[in-house]
């Protein structure tokens, strides 16, 4: 027993790798933020300009620029692949439930450790963000474990914990700008004022201002060399748009009412945040007992209540609150298997899951069955059934008493279910995406030209950039050099379309997540 408990740290992360960077180099890059992020990446290799961003040759203002070199690394040790763009991702998802398992173990207990894992490695949508080649699991990670040190340096004073905890916060700011600083703050804040540590002394012993500076140190210079290279564009960009315009207005069409973060969240920690309600009332009920279930209840809150003020809303953004809701759901959890609080509600819960378990595989029939492209694949949402079985299962244990036995059977079907998904429900899927199908017709060394606009994924598959003419002219104009090269273009603009009908319709494929399709022509 002593081994296991000594090197259970390191099987947490191994374990926490496999899942997260689970068939990661199987299916191609298609997402719109995934092809984005991963070309510029390749982009800033392919240059070896490290300061500013380009997509497509275009500058790029999302983001800074932490993860592109993780991700030109992975490119640098695996290839321009997928996998190469992905893999980092992979590393910070298992890094982010290595360090909650083993503060939840020193301030909990192994009980709550091991539950709280299982909850995070069994959330299927929580996973799922670590496959992908963009930010927030880099983000996630920082987050977390700018909080978890601020939290360890509250409980022993250790000033090493605020250096990791403001480094944290200096490479977040490197990863996606203010957040990184404003959600530590402001669940800091919060905490302190329940804590009754809301004054001076107790604000200035966390250091704040030489700890802020410490991360402003860390991040600045990349800020001021990108800001002078593009003569403040990239500076305006970022901020004006990607921040402020994004809390105040619904950017890209991506808005929702402020009940839409709270569903993220409940859709983000399935299956078990069907015991949500239980957790956070827990989490308030057994605030005095132990300051680090307060510490998460507080961090949740805050989280969910900024991301559902602000304007734009994404089920990514309130994610690095989920190791914390998981801290939650693992406490309550961990009470009612040993006895410690009541079942009160688990039954409601279950019946709640059983019935989102089956609606998943049914739903997913109809829906593949709806799409004429995707037909031929319906059978692959007979392996969801894989949910109602395990959740069924899980209940019968439940009614019999085997508390434990019903939380790891739920728990197994799920991530056996993400790992289905990964290796082979979305691989299977991808094989209709308009990049794809576009490279049986175009070749990687032919000619191609993009009139007007064209799907993101095509740079980072193809390996190259293209050129972009916004007119017919300079089309015709172009195609006069270049007479056998391809046009591609996935613009909606229908007078823009009929002018395109004087050249050969090669191929006319829609995008699997959005409202465009993709179309090639030949002069």
């Amino acid at each position: 027993m002593y081994l296991i408990y000594k090197y259970s740290s390191w099987l947490v992360f191994l374990i926490g790798l496999i899942i997260c960077t689970s068939f990661i180099g199987l299916y191609p890059i298609y997402i719109l933020d995934e092809a984005r992020n991963s070309e510029a990446a390749r982009e800033m290799l392919i240059s070896g300009d490290f300061i500013v961003p380009y997509f497509n040759g275009e500058l790029r203002t999302d983001k800074p620029s932490l993860h592109y070199y993780f991700m030109a690394l992975g490119y640098q040790l695996f290839g321009i692949n997928a996998f190469g763009a992905r893999f980092f991702s992979g590393v910070f998802g298992a890094l982010t439930i290595l360090i909650t398992y083993r503060s939840v173990r020193k301030n909990l207990g192994s009980e709550e450790a091991n539950i709280t894992t299982v909850i995070l490695l069994s959330s299927l949508l929580f996973i799922f963000e670590f496959h992908l080649a963009v930010p927030d699991p880099y983000l996630i990670f920082f987050i977390a474990a700018s909080l978890f040190s601020f939290y360890e340096f509250h409980i022993g004073r250790k000033r090493i914990w605020l250096f990791w905890a403001y480094a944290s916060i200096g490479l977040g700011l490197l990863t996606k700008g203010p957040i990184a600083l404003v959600l530590p703050g402001l669940s800091l804040t919060f905490f302190l004022l329940i804590k009754k540590e809301f004054h001076l002394k107790g604000i200035f012993s966390f250091k704040p201002i030489l700890g802020v500076l410490f991360s402003l140190v860390i991040a600045m210079p990349w800020y001021y060399l990108v800001h002078e290279a593009t003569a403040g564009e990239w500076t305006n960009g970022f901020f004006l748009d990607h921040n402020v315009n994004r809390f105040n207005s619904g950017k890209e069409g991506h808005g929702g009412i402020f009940l839409l973060t709270p569903i993220f969240v409940f859709l983000g920690l399935l299956p078990f945040s069907t015991t949500i309600l239980q957790g956070f009332k827990n989490g308030w009920t057994g605030r005095k007992h132990n300051d680090l279930i307060l510490f998460a209840f507080v961090i949740s809150t805050v989280t969910v209540v900024f991301f559902s003020v602000a304007s734009t809303k994404l089920p990514n953004y309130p994610m690095p609150c989920y190791p914390f809701v998981a801290i939650l759901l693992g406490t309550y959890l961990s009470g009612v298997y040993s006895g410690n609080s009541k079942k009160r509600g688990l039954t409601v819960s279950l019946w709640v899951l059983l019935a989102i378990a089956l609606l998943l595989p049914i739903g997913g029939y109809i829906m593949l069955s709806l799409e004429d492209r995707f037909k031929e694949f319906k059978w692959i949402a007979l392996l969801l059934t894989v949910l109602p079985v395990s959740t069924a299962m899980g209940f019968y244990f439940y009614r019999t008493g085997q508390l434990k036995r019903s939380f790891f059977s739920i728990s197994a079907g799920w991530i056996a279910t993400g790992l289905l998904f990964f290796g082979v429900i979305w691989p299977t899927i991808n094989t209709k995406n308009p990049v794809t199908i576009a490279s049986k017709v175009i070749a990687s060394e032919d000619d191609v030209i993009v009139y007007q606009r064209f799907d993101s994924a095509f740079p980072i598959n193809f390996n190259r950039t293209f050129p972009v003419v916004e007119s017919i002219a300079e089309l015709k104009e172009y195609l006069v050099e270049h007479p056998n090269a391809y046009i591609l273009t996935n613009t909606r603009d229908k007078e823009s379309l009929k002018k395109l009908q004087q050249f050969e319709l090669l191929l006319e494929q829609k995008a699997l997540f959005e409202n465009h399709t993709t179309r090639v022509y030949k002069n």
